[in-house]
């Protein structure tokens, strides 16, 4: 298994650098983030809690989220908070590990991670979904989006830093989800270009059962 620490120094070091790069990379091209997450919103009532773990600068899903909801953002990147901070300033925002976040049982009627999880050793992953299940309030949902790839704890370059991904394929992870007891609402892949290169992910979409 990879050493957490090691692993999170990398990915908050890699990201504290390019922030700024990340922030521009989806360019005048649209990512199907946004897509999924408004299938996601129109389930909630107004003013549901919302948590989006992996947040970033905030932009475009916090941002999204806080016009009619209450959002707490995580990000290992402690320049991505500052960031969020500044464009979401009604959301709360905070600098942690998601690996090792601990929220009270049944805080949020929903979870928002994408793409997050494949930074994080995936011997890790199950554990991580249980507790996104026992964070959420009953009947809560789960939207997530993760490299729909293999990777075993690997590092490589990316935006010209290192950066540690580590992922199961697709139909492993869904079967964690379903394993995580959420039953899996909608499902599929899709390809968004990052910088000219297409990257194929996986999304879910779950309600906690």
């Amino acid at each position: 298994m990879a050493d957490h620490n090691n692993v999170k120094d990398i990915v908050q070091q890699g990201y504290d650098q390019v922030a700024q790069d990340y922030a521009r990379l989806e360019g005048d091209i649209t990512w199907p983030r946004m897509k999924w997450l408004n299938v996601l919103l129109e389930e909630l009532e107004p003013g549901a809690s919302v948590l989006d773990l992996g947040c970033g600068s905030g932009d475009p899903v916090a941002i999204e989220v806080a016009k009619n909801y209450q959002v707490t953002g995580v990000d290992i990147s402690e320049t991505h908070i500052e960031m969020a901070r500044k464009q979401v300033p009604g959301g709360t925002f905070l600098h942690g590990d998601v690996g090792s976040m601990v929220f009270p049982q049944d805080s949020f009627e929903a979870v928002v991670s994408c793409y997050t999880l494949e930074h994080i050793p995936r011997k890790e992953h199950q554990a991580i979904l249980h507790r996104i299940n026992q964070w959420l309030k009953h009947d809560g949902y789960l939207l997530l989006s993760i490299e729909a790839e293999e990777y075993e704890d690997e590092v490589g370059e990316w935006l010209g830093v290192p950066m540690f991904l580590s992922c199961y394929d697709p139909e492993t992870m869904k079967q964690m989800v379903i394993d995580a007891d959420f039953a899996i609402i909608q499902s599929d892949i899709e390809i968004q270009i990052e910088g000219g290169t297409a990257v194929p992910y996986l999304w879910i979409l779950g309600r906690k059962t």
